[in-house]
């Protein structure tokens, strides 16, 4: 974070000094004493199974600058000490207030599924020209972005970041923390259906942040959701809308797909720009233009984008291509709904070729009322995209089984619906052959990578 002293934080976070020279100075921020270092800002955070303040002497022992606590606590006499109310909220408001201190891009990345990867894409992009701060792995919620934001400083000319959120109003007070100048909204799904009850409900949390972006701002929303187009009003901004029809503002085409990734050439306006992006799927191409929509508002060159995009490098377990002897991989288990899973179905099909093609499905969480509808629908999109091992964990993963085995008819598809992993790994530690594809997938409460990492022992 931009350099402030004990005195300029406190103030800035509503706290009072217990004790300390309020002229010290302190430039870096640490909510996890495993990670502390010399001088920094260590806030004690309260969840619901840790109290940070029970590791204050630890905190001080590695080399805390400062503390900001909501209790009392014992420290050395030389350690400056701010009390506030919640230390999230002061966390939160020292973020806000360094965001502040910085008159630069900031890309505001939300969506159903793919925010990371959408997020590591346009960074990808911008950094061909700018310094650019982007959020860690998914560090994406009410302290994540926080922690983000308070590693804004001088170096930087732009931010991407991304957002999640779980229930109407979230999204809303991120932005008020991150304040973007630009939004991506890359899809609208039926991620968080159990919380918000309705894809409009999911719809209108995800618009929250269209009433963040100025008159000399934008936003990328996809073209073919209608959800997201009933959102657009909000937005005081220019919208433009990305996807594969050449009627959108920014659109894909002569789409080639292989092993490698997918070639194709972007096209918005009179610029074009010819894409190779390493990364399979034709879910990434709609990410891609997002990206690359960004980009070109902001003024880089088609080059620079051609050159951003072809050296992008994902977090883990996103879409990850592993070749083992005798088997490709594609682990794409860091979270899953619907919507991710089938166009997980789609990229298996374009990259197997002559292989045979296996679907390792874990639970779907968080869908509620649509739950069994919405594992039914993969089931059948499996039969679509030509799976001919179909195997799936646990309870609701079973009506993935079941929807496959509804529309599979005289195909000839094996399916095995397995109570846990263990059962699943004896499934495929049996049926899987030499020259197999997998694709393993589910929500990250599921560890689905666990299967990736036995598949990958020797």
């Amino acid at each position: 974070m931009k350099t402030m002293t004990v005195g300029q934080i406190y103030r800035a976070i509503g706290g009072r000094l217990l004790q300390g020279d309020d002229s010290v100075n302190l430039s870096r921020v640490c909510t996890d004493t495993r990670q502390i270092q010399k001088g920094d800002l260590f806030f004690a955070l309260l969840g619901e199974r840790f109290d940070a303040h029970n590791f204050i002497d630890r905190a001080v022992s590695g080399g805390a600058g400062a503390l900001v606590v909501s209790r009392k606590v014992a420290a050395p006499e030389g350690v400056p000490v701010i009390q506030v109310r919640d230390t999230l909220v002061g966390l939160q408001e020292l973020a806000a207030y360094n965001r502040r201190q910085f008159s630069v891009p900031v890309v505001g990345v939300t969506g159903s599924s793919g925010k990371t990867t959408t997020k590591d894409m346009v960074a990808a992009v911008l950094e061909t020209r700018f310094k650019v701060l982007k959020t860690r792995g998914n560090f994406n919620n009410e302290i994540g972005l926080p922690l983000t934001l308070l590693d804004f400083s001088e170096q930087h000319d732009a931010a991407v970041v991304e957002m999640a959120m779980r229930g109407l109003g979230e999204i809303d007070s991120l932005c008020r923390l991150a304040r973007p100048t630009c939004a991506i909204i890359n899809n609208i799904g039926v991620a968080h259906l159990e919380r918000l009850g309705s894809e409009e409900n999911i719809a209108r949390a995800k618009g929250e942040i269209l009433d963040h972006i100025s008159l000399q701002g934008f936003a990328l929303l996809p073209g073919d959701s209608e959800l997201a187009r009933e959102q657009a009003r909000r937005c005081y901004g220019k919208v433009l809308y990305f996807g594969f029809d050449p009627s959108f503002d920014i659109y894909a085409e002569d789409i080639r797909s292989g092993a490698d990734g997918n070639r194709f050439t972007v096209v918005m306006g009179n610029s074009r720009c010819n894409i190779f992006l390493p990364l399979p799927g034709r879910h990434n191409v709609m990410n891609a233009l997002a990206a690359a929509g960004t980009g070109l508002l902001l003024g880089l060159t088609p080059e620079e984008i051609e050159k951003g995009l072809a050296q992008v490098v994902l977090s883990g377990m996103r879409t990850e291509i592993i070749n083992k002897t005798g088997l490709t991989i594609i682990n794409d288990s860091y979270n899953a709904n619907p919507d991710s899973a089938v166009a997980a179905l789609q990229t298996l099909e374009e990259l197997a070729g002559a292989r045979r093609k296996v679907a390792v499905f874990g639970d779907m969480l968080e869908l509620g009322a649509g739950a069994v509808a919405g594992h039914v629908r993969v089931g059948a999109a499996a039969v679509k995209h030509g799976v001919e091992l179909l195997i799936t964990v646990g309870e609701l993963a079973k009506q993935i089984a079941e929807g496959a085995l509804q529309a599979r008819g005289k195909n000839a598809m094996k399916v095995f619906p397995c109570a846990d992993k263990p059962e699943a790994l004896n499934v495929l530690h049996r049926e899987l052959c030499a020259g197999d594809m997998v694709l393993v997938k589910g929500s990250r409460g599921m560890r689905m990578e666990e299967i990736v990492k036995d598949l990958l022992k020797d």
